[in-house]
C-alpha cells in the first residue's frame, strides 16, 4: 500500500470512528493497569511489591509511558531523569549540589530504583550496602575489617552520604567536622583522646577510616611514625599554645629535617616534581595516617590525575590520559619527586620501556643518537612515535595507521593516495 494511500485510510477510519460515536461523547476510559497487563505480565510482581510506585499502583501507566510511540527506550516520555523530575522535585534541587552521586548525574534512576515496586523504602532495588557494592568495590573489602564504622555496619550509607548530590566531597550533607561532630561530641574525654589538640574542627578522615579500619579507633592502615607514638608536638606547637595546629617550622625545613635524603634528591634533580623538595608534602602526602604506602592521600591515579587530567577519565568525564597496561602504578614509569628526565620518566624512554616491551625492542625502528627525528633533529626514541598514556590511536601511537606515522618523517615515501 502506498504512504499516500495509507494515510488516507488511517484518516478515512478515525472519520468512521468519530461518526459512530453519539454527539459529544468521547471514547470510554481504558483501565490502564489491566490494559497493559494483558501483554506486560512480567510487571505484575513488582506492582504487589511492599513498596509500590505511586503511579503504577495507581493504574496511571500514562503517567511515565507513552501508549503509542517514543524517541525514548520503554516508550518513557522524557529521559529518566527529567521525567522523575516531574514529581520528585527535591532530587532536581540535589542534582545541582556541587557533588552529584555519578548515576544521578547521568540520570540513570533505574540503576538504584525499581521503576514500578520494591521491597524496599525508597523503591530501592536493594538495601545498602549490598546496592552500594553493586558499585563500589571497597565494600566488601570494608565489611571484611575488623573494626567498622557503626553506621557503616548497620548499612546506614545515607547517615553520611546524600544519595543524589551533597554540599561536600564524598556525597557529604555536611563539612567533615559537622558531620562527625553530630555523632561525636567534643567534650573532655575527645579532646583527652586527641592529646590535649583542639582537632574538632578539622578534617577527620585525614585520621580515620569513615567506614571501617584493622586497627583500632578506625585509624588507617599506614601511620607517620610521630603520630603513632602520640609525639604530635614534634611537627606541632604544645597543646595550650595560641595556635596548637601550627606546623613549628614551613614544610620545607619541617619535612626535610628527619627525610634529608629525599627533600636534597629531589631539589637537586634537573626536572623535580612541583610540589617536592619539601615544598608542599601535603599535597600528595598524608602527614598522619593513609591506608596506602609512602602515606599517599589515594591512589596514585586518582592522586596524579588530580592535577594532571583534572576533570579526566577517572571522575568519570572524557580525559586526556587512559590507563597504561594493567595495574600500572604511576611510579612504574615516573619518578615521584623529581629526576633527570623530562615527564619525570624513571629513566630514559628506551630503557624504561624496553623494561616491559623487550620484544619489541629486539625488532624496532633505529633509536638513539644514530637515528635522528627529521621533525625536531632529536634522537629517536620511543615517544618519538608513541605516548606514554595521552595517544589518541593504537598502540598509543600519535598519528593513526603506519602511513599517515612513518610518513611525518619519510615524507620522500609519498606517493599518490
Amino acid at each position: 500500500m502506498s504512504r499516500p494511500l495509507a494515510m488516507g485510510w488511517l484518516l478515512g477510519a478515525a472519520a468512521l470512528l468519530a461518526a459512530a460515536l453519539p454527539a459529544g461523547a468521547t471514547t470510554p476510559p481504558v483501565d490502564q493497569k489491566q490494559a497493559c497487563l494483558a501483554c506486560h505480565e512480567d510487571i505484575r510482581t513488582s506492582l504487589a511489591a511492599r513498596v509500590p510506585h505511586a503511579p503504577a499502583a495507581s493504574g496511571e501507566c500514562s503517567a511515565c509511558h507513552n501508549p503509542h510511540v517514543s524517541r525514548f527506550a520503554g516508550l518513557l516520555k522524557d529521559r529518566p531523569a527529567p521525567l522523575c523530575g516531574n514529581c520528585h522535585a527535591g532530587v532536581e534541587a540535589e542534582l545541582r549540589m556541587p557533588s552529584v552521586h555519578l548515576p544521578a548525574a547521568d540520570g540513570k534512576c533505574g540503576d538504584c530504583h525499581a521503576p514500578h515496586g520494591a521491597s524496599h523504602a525508597g523503591l530501592l532495588r536493594e538495601k545498602a550496602p549490598g546496592l552500594c557494592a553493586s558499585c563500589h568495590a571497597q565494600v566488601p573489602e570494608w565489611q571484611a575489617r575488623p573494626v567498622q564504622h557503626p553506621p557503616f555496619a548497620a548499612g546506614e550509607c545515607a547517615s553520611c552520604h546524600a544519595p543524589h548530590g551533597g554540599e561536600h566531597a564524598g556525597l557529604a550533607p555536611a563539612a567533615p567536622a559537622d558531620l562527625c561532630g553530630s555523632c561525636h561530641a567534643a567534650g573532655a574525654q575527645f579532646t583527652a583522646a586527641h592529646g590535649g589538640y583542639p582537632v574538632q574542627q578539622g578534617d577527620c578522615q585525614q585520621c580515620h577510616d569513615p567506614h571501617a579500619s584493622a586497627r583500632p579507633g578506625l585509624f588507617r592502615a599506614e601511620m607517620h611514625a610521630p603520630f603513632e607514638t602520640g609525639d604530635c608536638s614534634l611537627c606541632h606547637a604544645r597543646p595550650g599554645a595560641p595556635e596548637p595546629l601550627r606546623v613549628k617550622a614551613p614544610l620545607s625545613q619541617l619535612c626535610g629535617d628527619c627525610h634529608a635524603e629525599a627533600v636534597a634528591a629531589s631539589r637537586q634533580a634537573a626536572f623535580p616534581h612541583v610540589s617536592a623538595g619539601g615544598e608542599d608534602c601535603s599535597a600528595c602526602h598524608n602527614p598522619h595516617t593513609a591506608d596506602g604506602s609512602g602515606l599517599l592521600k589515594g591512589e596514585q591515579a586518582d592522586l596524579c590525575t588530580t592535577c594532571h587530567d583534572p576533570g579526566g577519565a577517572r571522575s568519570g568525564q572524557p580525559g586526556r590520559f587512559t590507563t597504561h597496561g594493567d595495574g600500572l602504578e604511576c611510579s612504574t614509569c615516573h619518578a615521584p619527586h623529581g629526576g633527570d628526565q623530562p615527564l619525570l620518566l624513571a629513566s630514559n624512554s628506551i630503557e624504561l620501556c624496553g623494561a616491559c616491551h623487550s620484544h619489541q625492542h629486539s625488532a624496532t625502528h633505529p633509536l638513539g643518537e644514530a637515528a635522528r627525528d627529521p621533525r625536531n633533529g632529536q634522537a629517536m626514541d620511543c615517544l618519538s612515535c608513541h605516548g606514554i598514556h595521552d595517544a589518541p590511536h593504537a598502540k598509543y601511537l600519535h598519528l593513526a595507521g603506519e602511513r599517515d606515522l612513518c610518513l611525518s618523517c619519510h615524507k620522500e615515501l609519498a606517493g599518490p593516495r
